[in-house]
């Protein structure tokens, strides 16, 4: 059976842990439990998480009033099969009040002493990460740590996943696995490979990059690993018995960096359509 929807949730926000939060909301998952990192304050909490979603979250709300990205939105959610206004409603910061499991650790940094002893303390075995931070010293708990990443591993490791598996392969691609301190490395605990979408974005030459990248990783990107992580839950995968990588396979591997311009250029000119 499935343990993905019930595992402890380490929360580090962004569009990630959003699309997560509200994947598990519709899911009625709402005793999971939630870790929430957040920087020491003299404010209350609740001023504090408030304050920090209006930051965060800056960009993807403003795109959420342009007529083209909504336009644009409703393609993602129906490639991905995601009921309609999901990311609409993902950006609700509301949504974090209806979990019924919080945990509070004042220190933003997922290494940090005060969530490593908590964490060594805790009875939970199998955590899921949302964020982009790097762990190394928390992995030294021995609690298992899974991530979904948005490439096909091991062809894809790296930053700007799910881009460079466009442009280089002509596939989006997303993995689970179990995280070890190098990066994108670990034992998988399944993979998905998917067709090459094809978004109509109006007005597509009005937007710089950095606005397109921008919506990518507020709308797209989410929503492919959250489209992994509803399969892992609804296949009741066992996170226990999973595969062995990389030990016991010959793979092509390859690690990308953080694209170019030309890069990003290129790539969102195959998939964005006018």
């Amino acid at each position: 059976m499935s343990k993905f929807n019930k595992i402890s949730i380490i929360l580090d926000e962004g569009p990630i842990a959003r699309a997560y939060l509200n994947y598990f909301l519709i899911n009625n998952s709402l005793s999971n439990k939630i870790i929430y990192l957040v920087k020491k304050s003299l404010f209350p909490d609740k001023l504090v998480l408030y304050f920090k979603f209006k930051k965060n979250y800056f960009y993807p709300l403003k795109y959420l009033k342009d007529k083209n990205i909504i336009y644009l939105i409703e393609q993602v959610e129906e490639f991905f099969n995601f009921k309609k206004n999901f990311i609409n409603e993902m950006y609700n910061f509301n949504n974090i009040k209806k979990f019924k499991n919080f945990i509070f650790i004042k220190d933003r940094k997922i290494n940090s002493n005060k969530l490593t002893s908590y964490i060594l303390k805790a009875e939970d075995k199998f955590y899921l990460n949302t964020g982009k931070q790097i762990l190394k010293e928390i992995l030294d708990t021995k609690k298992k740590f899974i991530h979904i990443h948005p490439g096909y591993l091991p062809l894809v490791k790296g930053a700007d996943g799910s881009l460079h598996s466009i442009d280089k392969f002509d596939f989006l691609g997303v993995s689970s696995f179990i995280m070890e301190k190098k990066i994108d490395h670990g034992k998988i605990i399944e993979r998905e490979k998917l067709s090459l979408p094809y978004f109509k974005l109006k007005n597509f030459e009005k937007y710089k990059i950095a606005d397109i990248y921008r919506i990518w990783f507020a709308f797209v990107d989410p929503l492919l690993r959250t489209y992994h992580l509803r399969n892992l839950v609804e296949k009741k995968i066992d996170i226990h018995n999973n595969q062995i990588y990389p030990n016991h396979t010959k793979e092509n591997e390859n690690y990308f960096t953080f694209m170019s311009n030309a890069e990003l250029e290129r790539t969102f000119k195959k998939i964005f359509l006018n």
